[in-house]
């Protein structure tokens, strides 16, 4: 070989997983195994949600309910409500040895970003616990909701207040994060929102009177730029990826 020849580049490896939005029955070792001998697509991988449908309604009543208590002045407390511990019933995922093929999915209804400190606080604390329990189970990487790019002037404040708390909540496990974005901000951001989202739920009085979402085409790289500046001093002991196209939802 000529030593000008530039060095040959090794084989390119892709992996490819197979994702359910709505994947309500925990992942069995036989559907991971008919996943891999799929005739079409041996699937590498599989995504689970950390937690359950069960668990998304007892946070909504939770913060449903704690709202109205401060609107009608029967919540003398005005602290954040707590999240109690995951319950058996509050997720499907478990121990096992499979756990190391599964990309856990944290909760796409939550709002790290919200600018009202009730929203984002119980956003932080699902999150948190989705970490440590998935942590908990040996799964090594976790699907984690972009920012919002909808709350005008309080923008940039809210993408740094979402790496923040994925700072945090990291701050407890070792595994690798996937931040979920789109590669362009959807023009209508109310049909973007997940079902059950906790952002309709955000005070009048925290979002700036008069500011309507504007459609705008540099939205995501600006999240994408303060995320990975926030967290390029961490890169080193959690591995951390933008997954700028997102997870197509089936």
């Amino acid at each position: 070989m000529d030593s000008t020849d530039p060095p040959s580049e090794g084989p390119v490896y892709y992996y490819i997983g197979q994702h359910e939005s709505r994947r309500d029955l925990p992942v069995t070792p036989d559907l991971l195994r008919q996943a891999h001998d799929c005739n079409s697509v041996k699937y590498n991988m599989l995504t689970t949600p950390i937690t359950s449908p069960l668990f998304h309604s007892r946070v909504l009543a939770l913060l449903s309910t704690h709202l109205s208590d401060l609107k009608e002045g029967n919540n003398t407390n005005a602290e954040t409500p707590i999240i109690s511990s995951l319950s058996p019933t509050d997720t499907a995922v478990t121990p096992g040895e499979i756990n190391s093929q599964l990309v856990g999915y944290a909760s796409p209804w939550i709002d790290l970003s919200s600018p009202d400190p009730v929203v984002c606080h119980l956003s932080r604390q699902v999150l948190e616990l989705e970490i440590s329990y998935a942590a908990f189970c040996g799964l090594r990487i976790v699907v984690i909701p972009g920012p919002k790019l909808l709350y005008g002037n309080a923008y940039s404040e809210g993408v740094a207040q979402h790496a923040y708390a994925i700072q945090e909540a990291l701050a407890i496990s070792q595994m690798q994060v996937l931040v979920q974005l789109p590669m362009m901000e959807p023009p209508d951001q109310d049909t973007a929102e997940a079902e059950g989202s906790l952002t309709p739920f955000t005070r009048p009085e925290y979002i700036e009177e008069g500011v309507k979402p504007k459609h705008d085409l540099m939205g995501t790289w600006d999240a994408w730029h303060i995320i990975r500046t926030r967290y390029q001093s961490h890169a080193t002991r959690h591995p951390f990826t933008l997954n700028p196209d997102g997870i197509p939802n089936l």
